[in-house]
């Protein structure tokens, strides 16, 4: 990996000798997400977990190496972490993912096909970049054509992120893809050992990501224009609501009308809530829909006709009530919602229980905590 070849101290080798693994921290737009795992008896379980509201913005406490130590530190003291070994990944917007086909050729390297590859989809110089990348394995390994899932960061952007941390007596293991933490969170998920071909589904408030993981490999990760806040605006518009009075409908009611018989408690006024919301959102989700079949047929084509087999939800449409059963019904495919904590024992000795609201920025956390117990 470039980023840890080129600008990281390597101490994942300790890490994974021992029980405990590293903190995982996703610094996401509103909170900073930090979890912890450990192995006792051959069981990971959770350590700590915490998510924590910004006492400002996020651009000023990032500004601030004085605010941003006494912020995390108090975290780390306040919950039961332990050590200051982490595993974290530039905020969002920070790494740009690239998809890239590039050609090999004679006398050339992996990593320099890759980087001039890259940089036709770049401007500046290549000393202004930090480049990371993940080879898609294809079926004929005799084919100059390859492909990379690529992340690219300002050389600057990543130092100053990796000071802050320095600054605050913090050891970075690893500076992480969000998408390869995820594809880890993915394989964790498997208890069966199958590895299927899997699609993750990430809601954000402007954007949302659909990235598809093939047993440990991850094969694409793709950026949409479609997010919550558009889901709002048509329903505040169409129902003639407060923005804030749509968001709390979705939080509330969800998006798939139930079966009166499956819950006698479900009154007449709710289920006409429910059908209202499902007729306005329904088509706005269509177009979301038609670049989900896109991906699905772009897989297929490939992996030689290999099928996507289930699909994870995260983020904030995957918190509505329903979320689940709604798009299962648009896209045919198994669908439920990823919760990372489910995955492992949680520890009791901080005395304070898991939050249930779980978020894109929890999963994030938990992929980056994985680090210390995968060997990717």
């Amino acid at each position: 990996m470039i980023f840890s070849k080129q600008l990281l101290p390597s101490v994942l080798n300790r890490i994974q000798s021992t029980e405990l693994g590293p903190i995982g921290i996703n610094i996401a737009q509103e909170k900073m997400h930090l979890l912890q795992l450990e192995k006792k008896k051959n069981t990971i379980r959770i350590r700590a977990k915490a998510s924590v509201p910004y006492p400002a913005n996020r651009a000023e406490l990032l500004s601030s190496t004085a605010e941003f130590s006494l912020f995390i530190h108090k975290i780390l003291k306040t919950w039961p972490f332990k050590e200051n070994d982490i595993v974290s990944c530039l905020p969002n917007k920070g790494t740009k993912i690239i998809n890239l086909s590039y050609q090999m050729q004679t006398g050339m390297s992996e990593d320099e096909a890759v980087v001039n590859g890259v940089m036709n989809c770049l401007d500046g110089n290549q000393s202004e970049y930090v480049i990371d990348y993940l080879p898609i394995r294809t079926e004929n390994k005799n084919s100059a054509t390859r492909t990379a899932l690529v992340a690219v960061a300002k050389r600057e952007a990543v130092t100053s992120y990796l000071e802050l941390f320095a600054r605050a007596n913090l050891s970075v293991g690893a500076l992480d893809i969000g998408p390869a933490a995820l594809r880890r969170l993915v394989a964790a998920s498997d208890s069966s050992d199958e590895f299927p071909l899997v699609l993750l589904m990430n809601f954000g408030r402007e954007k949302s990501y659909l990235t598809v993981i093939d047993g440990r490999r991850l094969i694409m990760d793709r950026e949409l224009d479609f997010g919550e806040n558009r889901l709002i605006h048509q329903l505040s518009r169409l129902l003639d609501l407060r923005e804030d009075q749509a968001l709390r409908i979705l939080t509330q009611y969800g998006l798939w009308k139930s079966d009166p018989g499956a819950d006698q408690n479900l009154q007449d006024k709710a289920q006409e809530i429910l059908s209202s919301v499902a007729e306005i959102l329904h088509p706005v989700f269509l177009e979301f829909i038609d670049n989900v079949n896109k991906t699905l047929i772009y897989t297929a084509s490939m992996l030689h006709g290999k099928s996507v087999q289930q699909i994870y939800l995260l983020g904030s449409v995957a918190r509505y009530p329903g979320a689940d059963a709604f798009l299962e019904q648009m896209l045919s495919l198994p669908v439920s919602v990823m919760d990372p904590f489910s995955l492992f024992e949680a520890s009791n000795s901080d005395g304070k229980p898991l939050s249930p609201d779980i978020t894109a920025g929890d999963a994030l956390a938990t992929g980056l905590a994985l680090r210390g117990f995968s060997n990717g």
